[in-house]
């Protein structure tokens, strides 16, 4: 059974509890002093109305009254920013008590820590807000917060901690203060293996084959996928849900570490 590493949800939820880490998390990525982690809830989950769809969210703290849902992708979403959307609708609902006016719902903030670039763009952060077009200096004072990171480009980024945290994330080297405490925290973790067997229980196919497609490049050994990275991550990811539905998920495993050999499955699938 592989370690698990901070990409891995279980694992990421876990570290990230712990009230003085996520405050540590929070300010390196923000950049603004959290102060008090009053209430940390992993796997938090709300669900709208009887028919909506439910979420849950990784890792939801509050802070005064600021709250905060901080979201670890590892593997590609698609369809990112209406996810962020939808957590926010889910988070704004839970929050405002019936009958109580708009001004009482808290500033939020979204980040979602992705191990990919959510929008092709280069950037290590993307800060997004809501704005008029048609008036640039209008300030909404909506109270949201979107952030998401590009973990790959983390010597990009201009604030060494944030740069230390994302090169922690996407490559597991542990350098300064907040990286070499999750990374204790993480070979910690990977020492209790009843709890590490719960955890790999709760990780898909894809969520596990992600990870060890990621590590395998990152170790240079998976180069050959290293252009059109969008479209080799679509291919991927559609040749685990066919193979998952055919029960030959033990093709795929036999081969994640090999690029030449996972191409060749690729292509005998019509992928």
């Amino acid at each position: 059974m592989r370690d698990l590493t901070i990409k891995d949800w279980p694992m990421f939820d876990r570290v990230v509890r712990d009230p003085k880490v996520c405050a540590m998390m929070l300010e390196t990525i923000l950049g603004i002093e959290v102060g008090r982690i009053e209430y940390v809830d992993d796997e938090h989950s709300e669900k709208p109305s009887l028919y909506g769809r439910g979420v849950r969210m990784d890792v939801f703290a509050k802070s005064g009254n600021k709250v905060y849902d901080i979201e670890m992708q590892a593997v590609r979403e698609p369809h990112i920013a209406r996810r962020m959307r939808y957590y926010q609708a889910c988070m704004d609902t839970a929050s405002l008590p019936k009958g109580a006016g708009f001004d009482g719902l808290p500033e939020s903030y979204i980040i979602f820590l992705c191990d990919y670039d959510p929008f092709d763009q280069g950037l290590p952060r993307y800060t997004l807000e809501h704005a008029c077009r048609e008036a640039e200096d209008l300030t909404l004072e909506d109270g949201m917060h979107w952030i998401a990171l590009n973990a790959p480009a983390w010597d990009k980024a201009h604030d060494e901690s944030l740069s230390q945290l994302l090169e922690y994330v996407h490559t597991g080297r542990a350098e300064g203060t907040l990286a070499t405490v999750l990374d204790e925290q993480v070979r910690l973790a990977n020492t209790e293996e009843p709890w590490k067997e719960l955890a790999m229980g709760f990780m898909t196919p894809e969520m596990d084959m992600q990870v060890r497609l990621n590590a395998a490049r990152e170790e240079g050994v998976a180069q050959g996928l290293a252009e059109g990275e969008a479209q080799s991550q679509i291919r991927f990811q559609a040749l685990i849900t066919k193979l998952s539905s055919e029960g030959r998920l033990a093709e795929l495993e036999s081969v994640v570490d090999n690029p030449d050999a996972l191409n060749t499955l690729m292509v005998e699938n019509g992928l």
